[in-house]
């Protein structure tokens, strides 16, 4: 019998409260079509042009999306759902380390960019980097972070007591700014954009799982309950 990990569960509760499979497949079916059909046209298409592209009448379109942009920056949306399914199936997930697991998450991400390439490169700074305050992708990529993080074993107590959400929105932010590395990345492989992963993960993964804090705030504590730190007009309880 096959062990679902952790992840599972908070990937199928967030399916089922967004959307049903089927109506997420259809979009991402709508969303991929109407991506190539840019890379062909060299510019954005219109709505008889994705309706074409994924063999679907036209007015199907608007069962599922409001207007043409929505289809575009839905497409973007996906993305982070799309990992989610993909690593709510991997055994072996719980064994990786914090750092592992953010890690696995961006190159995956940036991995499927890859596969629509030109259009990623004539849109991302102008529908997602630009719009960040608001844009679906950006609140997509905070919500998962936020799960990868939050459910990870291992994480210091000083770690679960200080991650407030704006920590999760800082990182989201930031994985922009490696997208856009990513993207001018000429190193063979994009080598540079793995040693800046690595050491921005591991950087994380460290300030996230380190006890040494936890320690230190251990041992003030029994200095003060020992009455050995002492501040004027205070007293230890």
């Amino acid at each position: 019998m096959v062990q679902h990990n952790e992840y599972l569960t908070y990937t199928l509760d967030y399916i089922t409260d967004m959307e049903t499979t089927d109506a997420f497949e259809q979009k991402l079916f709508i969303a991929t079509a109407a991506v190539q059909a840019w890379e062909v046209k060299g510019r954005q298409p219109g709505l008889f042009d994705i309706a074409a592209a994924a063999g679907v009448p036209a007015s199907d379109l608007y069962k599922y999306f409001p207007n043409v942009p929505a289809v575009f920056h839905f497409w973007y949306e996906s993305l982070p759902q799309r990992y989610r399914l993909m690593v709510a199936e991997l055994d072996a997930y719980n064994e990786l380390t914090l750092s592992e697991k953010l890690t696995n998450m961006m190159l995956t991400i940036t991995d499927m960019m890859e596969e629509q390439l030109p259009f990623v490169q004539e849109t991302f700074n102008s529908m997602v980097f630009k719009n960040q305050s608001w844009h679906p992708f950006c609140k997509e990529n905070e919500h998962l972070l936020k799960e990868i993080i939050s459910t990870h074993q291992g994480l210091s107590r000083t770690a679960q007591i200080v991650l407030w959400d704006d920590v999760y929105a800082f990182l989201s932010k930031e994985f922009l700014h490696v997208i856009k590395f990513w993207m001018r990345d000429t190193s063979p492989d994009r080598q540079k954009t793995m040693a800046l992963l690595d050491t921005f993960n591991g950087l994380v993964s460290e300030l996230m799982t380190n006890r040494l804090i936890d320690k230190g705030t251990d041992l003030a504590r029994f200095f003060w309950n020992e009455g050995l730190i002492k501040i004027p007009f205070v007293s230890p309880k």
